[in-house]
């Protein structure tokens, strides 16, 4: 009964906005983030419901823009330490803009990720770990921009929907298994479905 109630008061607009807030202040405080969820709901199954998420680079253009996201929390324990361990994660409509601005060597990602790390990133192996069971993403675009380039749009995917299982950030280290991907490229390739095993580090990929 409790938790019905816990439910039902968290299902509030109101109530869904302040925790949006309060969970970000705390985030952005810590870590010198500027990261938005505009609302933080509970469903009757236990997983956390987030709307309208904004995460703003150091340039402060968008990082990643999210309409909602569904996951349910492994560990509390864990992601008061900055161990981002998900179970299943559900996202419909990402904005993701992977971007090397002029005259930088790091991504927006590089230096977003770094503020979760030491006084000194840099120095000796990363302790960011993001990871998830299962991961659905539906309707959403990709972009990779490099503006040291003279192409600067590298790559840009539309109506991106895809399934990942066994997926791992720790560090600069990224592992996955790529169960289904399609999308539109924005020089007319369409891809309908995409099956891999993928590794990205920082000597390959």
């Amino acid at each position: 009964m409790l938790f019905i109630i816990l439910v039902l008061i968290l299902s509030i607009p109101s109530v869904q906005t302040r925790l949006g807030k309060y969970a970000t202040k705390r985030i952005n405080n810590e870590f010198k983030t500027n990261i938005n969820i505009g609302k933080v709901g509970l469903q009757f199954n236990g997983d956390v419901e987030l709307k309208d998420i904004l995460i703003i680079d150091h340039r402060l253009d968008t990082l990643i823009q999210i309409k909602e996201l569904n996951t349910s929390i492994i560990s509390v324990k864990n992601l008061y330490n900055g161990k981002l361990t998900f179970g299943d994660i559900d996202i419909e409509g990402l904005a993701f803009n992977l971007k090397t601005y002029e005259g930088d060597e790091d991504t927006n990602l590089d230096i977003f990720v770094d503020k979760f790390e030491d006084d000194n990133p840099r120095q000796g192996p990363s302790s960011f770990l993001l990871s998830s069971s299962d991961v659905t993403i539906e309707n959403s675009v990709f972009n990779l921009i490099d503006e040291n380039l003279e192409n600067k749009e590298v790559l840009v995917f539309y109506d991106l929907n895809t399934n990942i299982s066994n997926f791992v950030i720790s560090g600069p280290d990224v592992k996955m298994r790529i169960n289904t991907l399609s999308f539109e490229d924005s020089r007319g390739v369409a891809v309908k479905n995409l099956m891999a095993n993928f590794e990205y580090t920082l000597d390959h990929m």
